[in-house]
């Protein structure tokens, strides 16, 4: 039953990194920047990639402590 929670755990959690991935890339892929917002949107941007790279590193963090629980590597 714990491995079949714990898998479940980590495919919604592969899920979020997903979804994640496809933002950062939506982030980027905007060609349409006026010159005159360019810094300002530059720093959106940038805040935005920040706070996708920490969700994404906590979550895949997340992803190894239950794969270490349930293999009985960790904990």
């Amino acid at each position: 039953m714990m491995a079949t929670n714990v898998t479940e755990r980590i495919h919604t959690l592969q899920d979020v990194l997903d979804a994640l991935s496809q933002q950062a890339s939506a982030a980027t892929s905007d060609p349409d920047i006026d010159p005159y917002e360019y810094m300002r949107e530059r720093v959106y941007l940038a805040g935005q990639l920040m706070a996708i790279a920490q969700t994404t590193a906590t979550i895949s963090a997340m992803m190894a402590d239950l794969w270490a629980t349930n293999t009985g590597d960790g904990a």
